[in-house]
């Protein structure tokens, strides 16, 4: 019997320091800590972007091609413009469908050798004209911003969409960086397309704001794309903050083009010159096309009956034709600036300090 408890005894001590072992093992285990770097380094950067390249190439070419269009109105005969294939390659289809009818329309208006007939409270005709320095089509509607500025989004930032759902690896947050229209070193001077629209909504002095924030969402991202999976919340979490940041640039944008819209069209007033009315057309339809560009995106947190609004209020219907003419006409439209930009800073959040610092180009 004292046998019997004395093996009890010993199998229970053992139990009991196994446990003991295995909590100090435990407590000894230390929560995996993800390294930043402080700055962003890809010894590879070149060779992981060509097909991004070519993507902001074409993009360049093509809106080369519309300026030339513009420049030669009424004066050379214009040609057809062909719209590149890996541009059209990685835009949502319903907006590159949109951009082939409107490349046909820019060259119908530019070999139309007429001004822009404003039609005041009638229906529009002809095919458009030179407004200023302005090349419009017979809606009031500058066609170029529609292919460049709406390609921000339907093109450039969709194919963002497209490499952050595909497997990731330490080339991916290259292509986003190139896509977006920077470099490793998010040098505010060296941007372009999207990438020159968050500089100018960020502080470039004191280097904070949008540009500096997707730098550093990009740096967590490789980090722990390069951590491994046990860093996978930490690249979700960057992925995300950079879209939304990506996202938020643009419609603080349309905020700046609406409010420059308005400021334009209300000192018509007293400068009623075809070059101040043509400007004013330019910022309003730059607002149209930033907007549009993201209609039909699905990782985005603006709705598609937001968007919707925000291109009623601009009398650029996604479907039907555009009215854009009329704000050379009512000074009552100016109110539907006013109202796109309350929505979109109620949608993002915004406040007033912010949207008083969107009417600001940095």
């Amino acid at each position: 019997m004292k046998k019997n408890t004395f093996i009890q005894t010993l199998v229970l001590l053992l139990l009991v320091s196994v446990v003991f072992q295995a909590c100090n093992n435990k407590d000894d285990e230390t929560t995996p800590t993800l390294e930043l770097p402080t700055s962003y380094v890809s010894a590879e950067f070149a060779a992981n972007v060509t097909a991004e390249t070519a993507v902001r190439t074409e993009l360049g070419t093509l809106t080369s091609a519309i300026n030339d269009a513009e420049s030669n109105a009424g004066t050379t005969t214009v040609s057809a413009l062909t719209y590149p294939s890996n541009l059209k390659a990685v835009t949502l289809s319903s907006y590159a469908t949109k951009v082939e009818t409107w490349l046909t329309e820019i060259v119908k208006a530019a070999n139309s050798g007429a001004t822009f007939v404003n039609p005041g409270t009638g229906t529009p005709t002809g095919d458009g004209g030179k407004l200023g320095s302005r090349l419009l089509d017979e809606n009031g509607l500058e066609l170029e911003q529609m292919v460049k500025k709406g390609s921000f989004g339907a093109a450039l930032y969709n194919h963002a969409l497209t490499v952050m759902s595909g497997t990731l690896t330490s080339a991916s947050t290259d292509k986003l960086i190139e896509i977006l229209g920077t470099d490793i070193t998010f040098d505010p001077e060296n941007v372009t397309n999207a990438a020159t629209y968050v500089r100018r909504r960020s502080d470039n002095t004191n280097k904070t704001g949008f540009l500096y924030d997707m730098r550093d969402n990009l740096i967590k991202a490789k980090a722990a794309i390069e951590g491994g999976s046990t860093f996978n919340t930490e690249r979700d979490e960057a992925l995300a903050a950079f879209k939304l940041n990506w996202e938020k640039t643009n419609f603080a944008t349309v905020i700046y083009y609406c409010n420059a819209a308005k400021t334009k069209q209300q000192a018509l007033t007293t400068a009623s010159t075809d070059s101040d009315r043509g400007s004013a057309m330019h910022s309003y339809a730059e607002g149209v096309a930033f907007a549009a560009g993201w209609l039909g995106i699905t990782d985005k947190k603006i709705t598609d009956a937001q968007i919707n609004e925000i291109l009623n209020n601009l009398l650029a219907p996604s479907t039907g034709t555009p009215t854009s003419y009329k704000f050379l006409n009512d000074a009552s439209l100016l109110a539907n600036l006013d109202a796109t930009i309350t929505l979109i800073k109620g949608i993002y959040g915004f406040t007033d300090t912010e949207v008083n610092g969107f009417f600001t180009n940095n």
